[in-house]
């Protein structure tokens, strides 16, 4: 046992933090234990002066911190370490505020009193005017403090989700809302690396036009839009809006005001606010002879019409009474055509027809008011008792009703009967219309 005395200092200090009395209670302590082996004056130094080696223990008061000498380097001015020397123990300061920790090096705001990687608690005082934090430095400048403590939470802080690297998470994360930090800089997944699915409930908002990738965009289900849906502008090789299969088929804007409709790369018809035209004259037709079309209402037709399907020309006129297929008409009754009643009349003027293949005038009534006249074609016609084909046909004394007769008066004919018949009742038999 070491015969050195041990010399407490005064009860109103410690080892740890008494300047005057550390290097001569250091030494007692030493010599104490290792006995005179290990003189004091070798192995602890007095601070502030020369003569350091490499682990000795050295204290610096300025920064109120123990250090072990690591390399051959030197103190600091002043009182503070310039380097080459390791912190003894967990570097960790109380202070009551981060502005009574700056005064520690006369009020700098870098906090140049503590060192990079030395934490700093903030303990407040009976005011409360300290949040009661744990900071770190991380660099000599005045911004060079971060908060690291845990929040009163238990959350996460915005201060800790600043990363200099990218961070995998194999959680699911719930927010509220997420923000870019700068506008129109970062992206959500990459060209490689892409999200499956993006579920949203209500819109998306774009600052500028949106655009979909190179993959293009499929859609199962109905669109609706309130504004204007907008495409390229397009041409006959590359429509504005193609089809499955083909291309070259679709829909394209022709021109300023109009749209047109491209089939195999060729233009077909377009529309505009004049109505539907084919882009060449005469090559193009509406239908075909085995695909039809069933009626079309036109106010006006210009053109050439190549067949029909019936073989009358008929118009309209008004009858004194609702008139059917085949009856006899004249001229005359309380409207303009009444039915005939006397046998060989001259008056004798037409048969109803109610398929007309050229019909005049057919805006001016219905059937019912107006019927068709047929003035010259074929069309049944009603004849009562026995006629043979090829024979003349004139009205009888029944109403409405032709015979089959032998006459000299031209005018008397109301056609000429293509069939025989027999039968001595009324009935229509086919007939050609005209003064034959």
């Amino acid at each position: 046992m070491s015969t050195h005395d041990f010399v407490l200092p005064a009860a109103s200090q410690t080892l740890a933090v008494s300047r005057t009395n550390w290097n001569g209670g250091m030494n007692a302590i030493i010599q104490c234990f290792y006995g005179t082996q290990l003189p004091a004056a070798t192995d602890v130094n007095d601070e502030g002066t020369t003569g350091l080696k490499n682990g000795m223990l050295y204290r610096d008061s300025a920064n109120s911190a123990l250090y072990i000498r690591d390399s051959a380097s030197y103190k600091g001015t002043s009182g503070h370490l310039g380097g080459n020397f390791t912190r003894v123990g967990i570097g960790t300061r109380v202070v009551r505020t981060l502005g009574s920790a700056a005064t520690l090096a006369g009020g700098h705001t870098n906090f140049s009193a503590f060192e990079v990687g030395e934490l700093l608690c903030t303990v407040g005082n009976s005011a409360g005017s300290a949040n009661n934090r744990l900071y770190l430095k991380t660099a000599n400048t005045a911004t060079g403090i971060a908060d690291v403590s845990i929040p009163p939470d238990g959350g996460i802080g915005v201060a800790k989700l600043n990363f200099d690297a990218a961070v995998s998470a194999d959680v699911n994360f719930t927010m509220r809302n997420l923000f870019a930090q700068a506008d129109n800089t970062y992206d959500i997944g990459g060209p490689t690396v892409a999200f499956k699915n993006l579920y949203l409930n209500t819109k998306i908002l774009s600052d500028s036009a949106l655009a979909i990738g190179d993959a293009g965009l499929s859609v199962t289900g109905s669109i609706t839009t309130t504004g204007t849906l907008g495409t390229a502008t397009g041409s006959a090789g590359v429509p504005a809006h193609t089809f499955t299969g083909d291309t070259n088929t679709g829909i394209y804007r022709n021109a300023a005001d109009s749209m047109g409709f491209t089939t195999g790369g060729t233009n077909r018809f377009y529309i505009n606010n004049s109505g539907l035209f084919p882009e060449a004259s005469v090559t193009y037709d509406i239908g075909s002879t085995a695909l039809r079309l069933d009626d079309i209402w036109a106010t006006n037709f210009q053109g050439t019409a190549t067949s029909a399907l019936y073989a009358d020309l008929a118009e309209r006129f008004e009858a004194d009474e609702v008139l059917e297929e085949g009856d006899v008409v004249m001229i005359g009754g309380d409207k303009e055509i009444t039915k005939t009643d006397r046998e060989s009349t001259p008056e004798v003027f037409g048969v109803i027809s109610t398929k007309p293949a050229f019909a005049m005038n057919a805006e001016v009534g219905s059937n019912e008011t107006h019927p068709y006249v047929a003035l010259a074609g074929r069309l049944p016609v009603k004849v009562v008792g026995k006629v043979l084909k090829g024979q003349r046909l004139v009205a009888s004394s029944q109403p409405g009703i032709a015979i089959a007769a032998e006459t000299k008066n031209i005018f008397a004919v109301v056609g000429r009967a293509l069939e025989s018949s027999d039968e001595l009742g009324v009935k229509l038999i086919e007939a050609a219309v005209g003064k034959l």
